[in-house]
């Protein structure tokens, strides 16, 4: 392969690339829960955030923990007041997202099929 074609191999790269993150970005804005939010949700924390740093965050937050999911930045999380989710973003979660209905870290592509399929069901 020539010179220029490493270089069109690189751009093409390069922008599929580009616009999968900012397809990522604008769907994971969309899917973010409103500020005045309650109930079993997600509570999504800058990876690489620990569990006990969470976990803190989440009781300032006066949520209560379901359940923690195999990833130490996302937990599952309720609270029947309203505003959980403006608290969340408060105390540094990154976003709060509806609960998944398999665990988010095998859910891949099909979590998002499988939650769409599950809000049009009565």
């Amino acid at each position: 392969m020539t010179r220029g074609g490493h270089r069109l191999a690189l751009g093409l790269f390069a922008t599929v690339l580009v616009v999968w993150l900012a397809g990522m970005a604008l769907l994971m804005r969309h899917a973010a829960l409103p500020p005045d939010a309650t109930g079993p949700m997600l509570a999504v924390f800058e990876p690489g955030t620990s569990g006990d740093e969470a976990f803190a965050s989440l009781t300032r937050a006066g949520a209560r923990v379901i359940r923690p999911s195999g990833l130490s930045f996302i937990w599952v999380v309720t609270s029947d007041e309203p505003g959980l989710a403006a608290r969340l973003t408060q105390q540094g979660a990154l976003g709060a997202y509806r609960d998944l209905p398999i665990s988010p870290v095998i859910a891949g592509c099909f979590a998002l099929a499988d939650a769409k399929v599950a809000s049009l069901s009565p």
